[in-house]
């Protein structure tokens, strides 16, 4: 495989994308944290409305930190918790970590009580950044990747950083672009050309620093804290009576604007889905249209007793985005 060139022009939307289902697991009662697992990227390839058709090598993976930060739904702005343990060895990256929600109002605190009613949100993960290497499988080609075979065309995410975690209502949209997650960043990417019919790759296992957890130590921290703050003289603020119906109103009123958050996202996703879908159907149609034109002009030189002419080239719109851009590069 040769080092090819670099293209600079990937939205980091294009470094989004779904991964699994995600276990909640329980500290007891009154506890500060609970422990979430989750298949945060399949080592089987997808179709991604970036890349087309798109494997993660697991042996590629680096950790950005050794402790990354879950969101919700990649907004940086809402931290749910870390993830400090990440396996590879099902075929599949499985990280591990925590949920720690610090008021009963907060996102964290949302994502639990809805997640124990059985709200099947989704993960998601973000690999932007530098030092990504993209091997591009062509027709008839064939490479090694997560132990088994990959078969061209389609591209293999070589080395990739691995920079955060999102706990998603839909999970990253795998075929289309969604506007609320289009930042205008771009990163810079290497394409790696396969050689020959069969490319080799011998696998190596996943170097991932993992921090050990102490939960002794931990629990020490936490009893001190909470004996410093015993410590302090309390102030209490006097709080205005509301009435048994005053309540009741706010509650509905609470559970009214959550109702109306998780329509608002799902609505956005389909709008997003519709979007793509639609522009699928425009570029198949264009390709119709070019397959017409292309066969009228045959028949019309049939018979004038003129020889054939050559096939149309592909339409513009059959490309994808990442291969528009090697296009444009080469020019």
């Amino acid at each position: 495989m040769n080092e090819q060139r670099n293209f600079a022009a990937i939205p980091a939307s294009a470094c989004r994308l779904a991964g699994g289902e995600i276990d909640l697991g329980d500290n007891g009662d009154g506890a500060k944290t609970a422990p979430v697992k989750l298949k945060a990227r399949s080592g089987q390839p997808i179709e991604h409305w970036f890349w087309g058709r798109v494997v993660h090598d697991l042996a590629g993976m680096r950790l950005n930190k050794p402790r990354l930060t879950v969101d919700y739904a990649h907004n940086d702005s809402e931290v749910l918790g870390y993830l400090n343990h990440f396996d590879t060895e099902s075929g599949d990256l499985i990280a591990s970590g925590a949920l720690t929600p610090f008021r009963d109002d907060d996102r964290a605190s949302e994502v639990l009580f809805k997640m124990r009613q059985g709200v099947p949100y989704e993960a998601s993960i973000f690999f932007g950044g530098d030092g990504i290497k993209v091997e591009d499988v062509g027709e008839g080609m064939v490479a090694q990747v997560n132990g088994y075979q990959f078969d061209g065309p389609g591209l293999i995410i070589r080395e990739w950083p691995l920079r955060g975690v999102a706990i998603c209502p839909y999970g990253a949209d795998q075929n289309t672009e969604s506007a609320a997650m289009s930042s205008g960043e771009t990163y810079t990417a290497t394409e790696i050309k396969s050689e020959g019919d069969a490319v080799m790759k011998t696998e190596a296992a996943v170097e991932v620093e993992v921090i050990a957890e102490a939960p002794a130590a931990v629990e020490a921290l936490t009893v001190e804290a909470e004996a410093t703050q015993e410590a302090q003289p309390e102030t209490v603020m006097a709080e205005p009576v509301q009435s048994e119906t005053e309540v009741q109103q706010d509650s509905s009123l609470t559970v009214l604007v959550d109702d109306a958050l998780v329509e608002r996202e799902r609505l956005t996703t389909e709008l997003a889905a519709a979007t793509g879908e639609r522009d699928a159907l425009r570029a198949e149609l264009e390709v119709a249209l070019a397959e017409v034109a292309d066969a009228k002009s045959r028949l019309a030189a049939i018979e004038s007793g003129q020889p054939p002419l050559s096939a149309a080239p592909a339409p513009e719109q059959q490309l994808t985005p990442w291969q528009k851009a090697q296009k444009a590069a080469r020019k």
